[in-house]
């Protein structure tokens, strides 16, 4: 395995790290046309993007201060053992999803304020390795239950493997010799997930949540944008994933897209491509996190994403009690839109950016969100709060342009 470029990465983040404000680079070619009207057909992603251009130099000092409370307040939160408290059958993604608040604000592990502690979670989800490979703090047995761990599995799994392929080159010696071998471990594990016979034609590619050995496997776009973000942080660090799986996972992804514009009052991505007609399941966090799966996966000419954009760009952004799943949806959204750069980004941002900084509670903590969100608590919402708001800094090598 070839460690070069993840020390280099590591020199690069840790310089990053003490940048005031987001890069002020000129965008080129950004989309053209005024805000709230559909851009082009042509040129839809901008070819390099001035995500500073979103907001005046005053509003960025608005959003340091906030993610740096939050940060603070996280960090106040942790247990000895190194999570970051949460339902345990969400464990160990919401200690994924905190580590990686940090990192995206320049923090490193063993180095800064917070080193230490982004190193006690990193070693905690190593902890929640199973032997058949994935991640996850509680037993896994069946039958599949809602928010029980033999539903939250595969989450957990993804996800902490996200984490850990983008820790790999920050870390050394014994630390960095064990998340080697777990993710090898678990890239295993993920292919049999993905590769399992399917109930039908149109599930093949993708993955879904639930206990391993299910009889009627599945899969949808919410753990499959998940899933794809391991497999690209996985390359990115230089691990041997093959381009089929990609390819497999972003054709599911595709056929998730619903083409008939009467459908999109709600978005325009389902939660699985054969939903019927009178559930379609279409939602904000489907469609941001298929936009963006597809921009990242080399898709971006696709015809969704095209119609996500004009989407996005045709409405305002929600405000938390208009979505159940707020701060996720926050989170995908200014990651898409951040790919998509130009006009889009800096037209959808300040909205995300004005509805969290409302959100933010004098503690620093993002409160719980509606629904199912609220089961995981302020740690979940505050991690996803603070990725929000950080795509401009380009800290996360998985969502650099």
């Amino acid at each position: 395995m070839k460690r070069h470029r993840q020390t280099a990465r590591s020199i690069c983040l840790l310089l990053l790290a003490v940048v005031i404000y987001p890069s002020t680079s000129r965008a080129q070619e950004p989309i053209q046309g005024p805000a709230g009207r559909e851009p082009a057909e042509q040129g839809i992603i901008a070819t390099s993007s001035n995500l500073s251009a979103a907001l005046p130099a005053s509003e960025w000092a608005r959003v340091e201060s906030s993610v740096d409370r939050g940060l603070h307040w996280l960090a106040s939160q942790q247990a000895p053992d190194g999570r970051f408290p949460s339902d345990e059958a969400a464990q160990p993604a919401v200690t994924s999803l905190a580590v990686m608040a940090f990192l995206a604000r320049g923090h490193l592990p063993d180095q800064g304020p917070y080193g230490k502690q982004i190193s006690k979670a990193i070693d905690f989800v190593l902890d929640t390795r199973r032997r058949r490979g994935y991640f996850s703090l509680l037993p896994v047995l069946p039958p599949v239950e809602h928010l029980k761990p033999s539903q939250t599995v595969i989450y957990n799994h993804s996800i902490a493997g996200l984490m850990l392929g983008e820790v790999y080159g920050m870390c050394s010696g014994e630390r960095s010799q064990r998340i080697e071998e777990a993710i090898h471990r678990a890239l295993i594990f993920h292919r049999e997930v993905q590769s399992r016979t399917k109930g039908k034609t149109s599930d093949i590619g993708g993955w879904r949540y639930g206990y391993p050995e299910s009889p009627d496997a599945a899969s949808d776009m919410s753990v499959t944008g998940w899933a794809l973000m391991f497999l690209r942080s996985a390359r990115n660090a230089e691990f041997n994933v093959p381009k089929q799986y990609f390819d497999e996972g972003l054709d599911f992804v595709e056929l998730c897209y619903e083409p008939d514009p009467e459908q999109h009052e709600k978005g325009v991505f389902r939660y699985r491509p054969h939903a019927s007609q009178s559930t379609p399941q279409i939602t904000l966090a489907n469609t941001a996190s298929a936009t963006l799966t597809l921009i990242l996966g080399g898709r971006h000419q696709h015809a969704g994403v095209t119609a996500s954009v004009r989407w996005f760009r045709g409405r305002d952004y929600p405000n938390p009690w208009q979505d159940n799943y707020y701060y996720l949806a926050s989170y995908y959204s200014s990651q898409a839109m951040a790919q998509v750069g130009g006009e889009t980004w800096e037209q959808i941002f300040p909205q995300i950016a004005a509805g969290l900084l409302k959100e933010q509670t004098d503690s620093g903590a993002w409160p719980p969100g509606g629904a199912t969100e609220r089961r995981f608590d302020s740690t979940y919402s505050t991690s996803l709060a603070v990725l929000a708001l950080t795509p401009a800094y380009g800290l996360l090598p998985i969502y650099q342009r």
